[in-house]
């Protein structure tokens, strides 16, 4: 063979190895992409079956709780935990409805059955509080109506979307996604309205709520669907905090797992747990139309050493 034939044959040997790299690494993209989608999609319709349960769960309380009140127990409290799937019924003294807790339960067997809820727990849990005195029924019944009073005036002066907090002698108002309009006189006539009514002194400020706050309202169901999704999801996962200071924000997961430096496989779990709250964030604020903001996505082991 001469060496011209030899060149040419190792130019196409060359040639076919790179046209094979080229094709594989494409097919690793194109698979690496089609897998990515998948994920999306599965994730997207786990959300909706999650947001579906959790409306079913909060009108199955909405309906066990009134029909309880219809029966004569409208001093109970009524609560439910998705991790647990379990209903607690919360009472001032449980030996004073020994005698009812069967009627009770039975009750709230019925109405899950009948709203095709399945695979609970129902619980009881006595809350053991002292009787209030009157004197405390009384200041709880006039700082109900001193609340009342300020969310009616408020609204009548266009502050439609408002928190407030209130101690004995002070009302602290926040403004959502709002101008301060006639604050002044707004703040006087809501401390004038509740003298009148109450004969009780109250300074009332109003104030526009600030930026960390929206972004931690505007946050709150990534939240959720962030702890109901990878609490499903991943074994490993055992709790969920954030942090908006400092910047950027910090979303800190939680797992059982072990140092990566010594256990292989804590790696591909990480970096499995990361790319789902990537994919639930992106998601979930594309569905809520919320402004991109920096974050960070933080992992602990189990001693809550950072391993990301």
């Amino acid at each position: 063979m001469t060496i011209s034939k030899r060149i040419i044959i190792s130019i196409l040997l060359i040639a076919l190895i790179i046209g094979i790299v080229i094709i594989s690494v494409n097919w690793s993209k194109a698979k690496s992409a089609n897998s990515e989608d998948k994920l999306k999609t599965e994730l997207a319709k786990r959300m909706d079956d999650t947001k579906k349960e959790n409306k079913k769960v909060f009108e199955l309380l909405t309906e066990i709780s009134k029909g309880l009140g219809d029966k004569g127990f409208s001093q109970l409290g009524l609560s439910y935990s998705p991790e647990k799937r379990e209903f607690t019924v919360q009472v001032k003294d449980e030996h004073s409805i020994e005698k009812s807790k069967k009627s009770i339960e039975n009750f709230i067997v019925h109405t899950a059955k009948k709203n095709d809820f399945k695979n609970y727990k129902v619980n009881f849990l006595s809350l053991d509080h002292d009787e209030l005195s009157e004197e405390d029924v009384k200041s709880r019944e006039s700082m109900s109506e001193i609340a009342h009073l300020t969310s009616k005036l408020l609204e009548e002066n266009g502050y439609n979307r408002t928190h407030y907090s209130m101690t004995d002698k002070e009302i602290l108002i926040e403004i959502v996604d709002g101008n301060l309009i006639n604050r002044e006189e707004i703040e006087e006539l809501i401390e004038n309205a509740i003298f009148s009514k109450t004969s009780r002194r109250f300074t009332v400020t109003i104030k526009e709520e600030n930026k960390n706050q929206i972004l931690d309202q505007q946050w709150q169901p990534i939240f959720s669907a962030i702890i109901d999704e990878t609490r499903k999801e991943f074994k490993e996962y055992r709790g969920f905090a954030y942090s908006f200071h400092p910047k950027p924000l910090q979303i800190i997961i939680k797992t059982n797992l072990d140092n990566r430096k010594w256990f292989g496989n804590s790696d591909r779990a990480i970096n499995q747990i990361e790319n789902y709250i990537e994919k639930i964030i992106t998601l979930k604020r594309a569905e809520l139309a919320i402004e991109e903001i920096p974050y960070e996505i933080i992992i602990r082991d189990k001693d809550d050493k950072q391993v990301n």
